[in-house]
C-alpha cells in the first residue's frame, strides 16, 4: 500500500487531475458568465424575483423622476452643523411644473410599467387609469402619497430594503401634494421573471460545478503536499527541479497566477465587446489556465519538498545573501566588542591599579609625607614661575608635573604592597609563596631576603613533618615488634601458673608478671592503634548507628567494672537519635571514656552520660567529678602520653583520650574536653541524620 501511495505514476496522475480540475473549473465559470450576460442582468442572488433590484428600479422610477425634478429646481442643498440637509420652502411652482413634465416625458420604463402621477392638479400618466388607487394592485406595485402638510403615505409589494427615494421629499417644506402610483405590466413581469429564473439556474449550476472542480483540485493538492518529496519507500528525496532557487519558484507561482488572471480577463473583455472570435476564446483560456496551474503546482511542490528535506534555506538566494551579510556583521560586531572589552579592561585595570596605589599611599604616613612634600614643592615652583614669567601656562605645566610625580610615587609604592602581601602570606603559613615583579632594585633585594626566609621556614616545616612521620612509624614498628615477645611472655606465664608444686611465693611472682604483661600488651596495642590513625592508614566503615543503643552496649560490656567501682551512672539517651560512624571505633571511644571515668572519678559521686540534639547535631556528653585537681590544659589532655594524674599513681598510659579523639575525628565527628572546677566533661559531636 505504501508503494502505491508514493508511486510516481499516482503522483503524476494527481498533478494531471489537479490541472484538469482547475482548467475545467475556470472554463465552467467562463461559460456561466457568458450565458449569464446573454440577457440583461437581473439575478443578483435574491431569494425571489419580487426582491430583484431590477423590479425595484422599474417601480421606483416615477418617484425618482418626481424627486429629480425637485433636485433640479433646488440643485444647491444646504446642510446644518450635523450634516443634515436644511429644508427648503421657497418652491418655484411654475418652473417645478415644467421640469416635472420634462422628467416624465423621457421615462425609460414608459412601455414596461403603468404609472399615474399627480402634482397638485397636474396629472401625468401612460395608461387609462383615472386615479392612483387603480394602479395600487397586482404582483408588483408602488403607491406613494404626500399631502400639503408633508405627511407621507406609502404601500408597495416590494421589500422594505428595495423602497427608495420616498423620503427624499422631506428636504422640502413646500405645500404641494404629490400622488404617484405604478405597477409592472403583466406580460413584462412574466418576461423578466423567466429571464431571472434562467439566470438563477445558470449561476447556481455554475457555482456547484466550480465547487466540485475546486474540491477535486483541493483533494489532489492535499495528497500531493503529503506525498511529495518521498519515494516508494517513504524516504525523503529531491528532484532536479528542487535545485532551482526558491525565489524563482515563488516568482513563477505569483507570475503564473497573476498572468493567467490578466490574460483571461483581457480575452473575456474583448470577447464581450465582440472583438474576439468565440471559437478561440475557450481553447486559449483553457491552455492558459492549464499552463499556469501546471507551473504553480510544480513550483509549489518543489518548495514543499525543499521544506521537508530541510533544503529551503540552501536554495534561497536571499537567505544566502542575508547569511553572508549577517555573518560579516556578526564578525565585525564581535571584533569591535572584543576590542572594546580588551581596551576597557586594560584601561579600567590601569586606572584601578593606580587609584588603589594612590589611596594606599595616602593611607600611609610615609606616603602622606611624600605627597605633601611634592605639593609644597610644586606650589613653590608654580609661584616662582608665575611671578617671573607671568604666564598661566606655567601653572598648567606645574600641575602636570605634580600629577606625574604622584603617579611615579604611586607606581613605585606597588613594590611595597607586593612585599607586604608576601610577608602576610608567609606569616599565615604559606611558606611556598614567592614575591615577584619588583621594579625597584633596593626593594628587590628586600623581597629576595624575605623569599629566603620563607624557603628556610619551608625546610624547617618539612623537616618537622618528616620527623613526626618517622616518629609515628617508629612507634608503629616498635609496637608491632613488641607484640610477639609480649604474647610469648603471656603464654609462658599462663603455663608457669599451671605447674604443680610451685612454691606460693613463686606463684605471687607469676601473678605479678601476668598482670604487668597484660598492661604492657594493652599499652602496645594502644600505641599501635593511635599511630595507625594519626598516620592516615586507618579506614572507617561508616554506618547508621543508634546513639542510645551504642551507649547502653558500652555500659553493658563494662558492667562488672562499674559494679565494683560503686559509682552510680545516670544515663539520659532518648530514642530516634542516629549518627553515621564506624560502630567498632565508636565502641572503643565510649569504652575508653568509661575506663577514664572509672579510674579518675571521686568516690561517692555520680557520673552523667547524656545524648541530645542541638543545632542540627547530636551531642554525647560524659560528666564526672575528678578525684584529682584539674590543673591541666584541656587541649593538652587529649595528646599522646598526657595524663591528668601527673604522679602516675593510677594505672593508665595517657593514650585513652588521644585514641578517643582520633577515632571520633576519623568518623567525621568532633571531640572536646571542658573543665569547670573539678567537673570533667567530654563532648562528642556528630551531624544528625
Amino acid at each position: 500500500m505504501k508503494r502505491i501511495i508514493y508511486s510516481p505514476v499516482l503522483k503524476f496522475l494527481a498533478v494531471l487531475i489537479f490541472v484538469a480540475s482547475i482548467t475545467l473549473g475556470t472554463l465552467t465559470a467562463a461559460k456561466g458568465i457568458e450565458d449569464y450576460n446573454k440577457d440583461e442582468s437581473l439575478y443578483n442572488f435574491e431569494n425571489d424575483f419580487s426582491e430583484s433590484w431590477f423590479i425595484s428600479g422599474l417601480i421606483n422610477e416615477p418617484v425618482q423622476r418626481m424627486l429629480n425634478a425637485y433636485h433640479i429646481v433646488f440643485s444647491e442643498i444646504e446642510y446644518d452643523a450635523y450634516g443634515n440637509p436644511v429644508p427648503k420652502d421657497d418652491i418655484d411652482s411654475k418652473k417645478l411644473k415644467e421640469i416635472i413634465g420634462q422628467c416624465f416625458s423621457n421615462l425609460s420604463a414608459y412601455d414596461e410599467i403603468n404609472y399615474f402621477a399627480q402634482w397638485n392638479d397636474v396629472v401625468l400618466t401612460n395608461c387609462d387609469a383615472k386615479t392612483a388607487e387603480e394602479l395600487a394592485c397586482g404582483e408588483h406595485y408602488l403607491y406613494f402619497k404626500r399631502n400639503d402638510t408633508g405627511n407621507v403615505e406609502c404601500s408597495t409589494s416590494l421589500p422594505d430594503r428595495r423602497v427608495r427615494n420616498i423620503y427624499g421629499f422631506d428636504y422640502y417644506n413646500d405645500k404641494n401634494t404629490i400622488v404617484i402610483s405604478c405597477n409592472i405590466k403583466e406580460e413584462v413581469a412574466n418576461k423578466y421573471k423567466a429571464i431571472w429564473a434562467m439566470q438563477e439556474r445558470i449561476v447556481i449550476d455554475t457555482i456547484l460545478r466550480v465547487a466540485v472542480c475546486a474540491a477535486v483540485a483541493l483533494l489532489m493538492l492535499i495528497y500531493l503536499l503529503c506525498v511529495c518529496g518521498k519515494d516508494r519507500n517513504g524516504e525523503h528525496k529531491n528532484m532536479w527541479l528542487d535545485n532551482i532557487w526558491v525565489e524563482l519558484h515563488l516568482a513563477a507561482i505569483g507570475g503564473a497566477g497573476f498572468g493567467a488572471v490578466v490574460v483571461c480577463w483581457y480575452l473575456f473583455e474583448e470577447y464581450l465587446q465582440g472583438a474576439f472570435a468565440v471559437n478561440l476564446i475557450y481553447p486559449i483560456v483553457g491552455v492558459t489556465v492549464a499552463f499556469a496551474a501546471a507551473v504553480i503546482i510544480s513550483s509549489l511542490l518543489s518548495v514543499i519538498r525543499n521544506i521537508k528535506t530541510r533544503r529551503l534555506m540552501q536554495t534561497s538566494v536571499i537567505f544566502r545573501v542575508m547569511k553572508w551579510v549577517f555573518g560579516w556583521i556578526l564578525k565585525l560586531t564581535k571584533w569591535l566588542f572584543r576590542l572594546t572589552v580588551r581596551f576597557t579592561k586594560r584601561a579600567w585595570k590601569t586606572a584601578k591599579s593606580l587609584w588603589s596605589a594612590i589611596i594606599k599611599l595616602l593611607s600611609k604616613k610615609s606616603g602622606l609625607i611624600i605627597i605633601g612634600a611634592l605639593l609644597v614643592y610644586t606650589v613653590f615652583i608654580t609661584l616662582i614661575g608665575a611671578g617671573l614669567a607671568f604666564d598661566p601656562e606655567w601653572v598648567i605645566l606645574s600641575v602636570l608635573l605634580f600629577g606625574a610625580a604622584c603617579f611615579t610615587v604611586a607606581y613605585r609604592s606597588k613594590d611595597l604592597d607586593s612585599i607586604k602581601k608576601g610577608v602576610t602570606q608567609v606569616r599565615g603559613g604559606n611558606v611556598t609563596y614567592k614575591i615577584t615583579d619588583i621594579k625597584c632594585s633596593d626593594m628587590k633585594s628586600l623581597a629576595a631576603d624575605i623569599n629566603d626566609i620563607a624557603m628556610g621556614l619551608e625546610e624547617a616545616v618539612s623537616a618537622r613533618v618528616n620527623a613526626e612521620r618517622l616518629k609515628s612509624e617508629l612507634i608503629t614498628n616498635v609496637s608491632h615488634d613488641l607484640k610477639t615477645p609480649i604474647t610469648s611472655i603471656i603464654s609462658y606465664t599462663e603455663l608457669l601458673s599451671q605447674v604443680d608444686g610451685l612454691p606460693e611465693e613463686a606463684r605471687d611472682y607469676v601473678a605479678i608478671v601476668a598482670k604487668k604483661s597484660d598492661r604492657l600488651k594493652k599499652l602496645t596495642q594502644d600505641l599501635f592503634d593511635i599511630s595507625k590513625v594519626q598516620s592516615g592508614n586507618e579506614d572507617a566503615v561508616m554506618e547508621k548507628l543508634d546513639v542510645a543503643l551504642l551507649i547502653n552496649q558500652a555500659l553493658g560490656e563494662q558492667d562488672n567494672e562499674i559494679q565494683l567501682s560503686g559509682l552510680p551512672f545516670c544515663v539520659d539517651a532518648p530514642k530516634d537519635l542516629y549518627i553515621y560512624a564506624d560502630g567498632r571505633k565508636m565502641s572503643r571511644v565510649l569504652s575508653n571514656l568509661i575506663n577514664n571515668i572509672l579510674k579518675y572519678t571521686m568516690k561517692n559521686t555520680r557520673v552523667f552520660i547524656s545524648a541530645y540534639e542541638k543545632d542540627g547535631n547530636v551531642e554525647i556528653e560524659f560528666k564526672n567529678i575528678s578525684a584529682y585537681p584539674l590543673d591541666f590544659n584541656a587541649e593538652e589532655i587529649t595528646q599522646r602520653f598526657v595524663r591528668g594524674d601527673e604522679s602516675r599513681t593510677q594505672e593508665g598510659n595517657g593514650l585513652g583520650l588521644a585514641i578517643a579523639k582520633s577515632y571520633t575525628e576519623l568518623c567525621n565527628g568532633s571531640f572536646d574536653v571542658v573543665t569547670d572546677g573539678d567537673m570533667f566533661k567530654a563532648i562528642l559531636k556528630f551531624r544528625k541524620i
